[in-house]
């Protein structure tokens, strides 16, 4: 059986003591909007209704934000790159180049972002990474440096790297004195609820009952947190945090009540959350504004990559990969696994519920996508 498990979280007041700066920052709701309106290459991502996955499911309406094409980099962390390195221009003007360090999709991010603006960068990534997620980051101009190790052995290199080479660390995850940078990155996010929002409304104001939210290191899905519990308020729709059954840095986290890394093994075809240690920043976001904490094995997201890749009849092709599939993934094993069936009954889950998950990125391993489809 598919191994899956969850924590539920009796949050009772939204108010994460984060300090002035990061507030300050993260309260600033419109600003990256009105950036990413005025770039040349803005366009709203869509939002797409599975009708006849729902039905089969029991569900009145499933909808997926598709971020396969935002900005042409197959992924979402576009928003939060290319508004942090512009936020970074204006806040050094000597700036000479950027280093991160990542699982794929952020280190493609900053790469165009730094290309469009005539910076150099450079990208560390895990020592697993797939030849072709690192050809894409090539593709935007970085130099790629592959590391000695998993995410975190990743990060520690690109920051060293970053203070020897005199050039800025552009980090979507944050620690002790590194805030203010991993703030600005999660706030880029904000772009891809204003539109949703204005997306539920031409839907005829579907009431969104549940949302899943995959977590890597958690910059994005916290994000969504604030945005959804600070900005509209919303106190009431149920948030589910989904990770990797063997990275679940989140998950060990809120059980242990203090920022921890993962015990398990590391392996999960789904790379972009592959992360052992959490941001702190996201970490205080995410365990007062989420309602419950989800691990899923791959099986799961093998099945809504099938799901979304090879559609029922009449339902929409949707291009996702491993990580971009997880929040449906989610959703089939809550309603499939009966070890983690109380959790649709506790999160109100029935057939007049509407559903928000998002497809955070297109297909960015290509061979390892075949193969998943291949296989019976």
């Amino acid at each position: 059986m598919a191994a899956a498990g969850y924590l539920l979280n009796n949050r009772t007041y939204y108010n994460p003591d984060l300090g002035e700066e990061v507030i300050e920052i993260l309260n600033d709701f419109e600003k990256p909007y009105r950036f990413h309106k005025s770039l040349d290459e803005y366009c709203p991502t869509p939002l797409i209704e599975i009708p006849h996955l729902s039905e089969l499911l029991g569900i009145n309406k499933i909808l997926i934000k598709d971020e396969g094409q935002r900005f042409g980099t197959s992924a979402l962390k576009i928003l939060g790159a290319s508004y942090a390195v512009y936020q970074e221009i204006n806040h050094s003007k000597s700036i000479k180049g950027i280093c991160t360090a990542t699982d794929g999709n952020h280190g493609r991010a900053v790469a165009w972002a730094c290309k469009k603006n005539g910076l150099e960068s450079v990208v560390f990534v895990p020592y697993q990474t797939s030849v072709s997620r690192i050809r894409f980051i090539e593709e935007e101009g970085a130099k790629v440096i592959v590391s000695k190790g998993h995410y975190d052995q990743a990060v520690k290199e690109a920051a060293a790297y970053a203070e020897e080479n005199n050039i800025t660390l552009l980090q979507d995850t944050s620690w002790t004195n590194y805030h203010r940078i991993p703030s600005t990155i999660t706030s880029g996010y904000y772009t891809e609820m204003h539109e949703v929002s204005e997306q539920t409304n031409k839907l005829m104001k579907p009431a969104i009952d549940v949302v899943f939210i995959q977590a890597g290191v958690g910059s994005w899905p916290s994000a969504i947190v604030h945005f959804i519990r600070k900005y509209l308020n919303n106190q009431k729709v149920k948030i589910v945090c989904v990770e990797p059954y063997e990275s679940d840095a989140i998950y060990e986290s809120v059980k242990r009540a203090s920022l921890a890394t993962t015990r398990k093994s590391q392996k999960t075809i789904m790379a972009g959350l592959n992360c052992g240690t959490p941001s702190y920043i996201a970490f205080e976001i995410l365990k007062q504004g989420v309602d419950a904490f989800l691990t899923i094995s791959d099986e799961y997201a093998i099945d809504a990559i099938k799901y979304l890749n090879a559609p029922l009849p009449g339902d929409p092709y949707v291009a996702a990969g491993e990580s971009g599939s997880a929040g449906l993934a989610a959703l089939l094993a809550i309603i499939r696994n009966k070890n983690i069936g109380m959790l649709k009954k506790q999160l109100g889950i029935t057939k007049e519920s509407n559903i928000l998950v998002f497809n955070t990125e297109n297909v960015t391993d290509p061979d390892l996508h075949y193969q998943l489809l291949s296989d019976k």
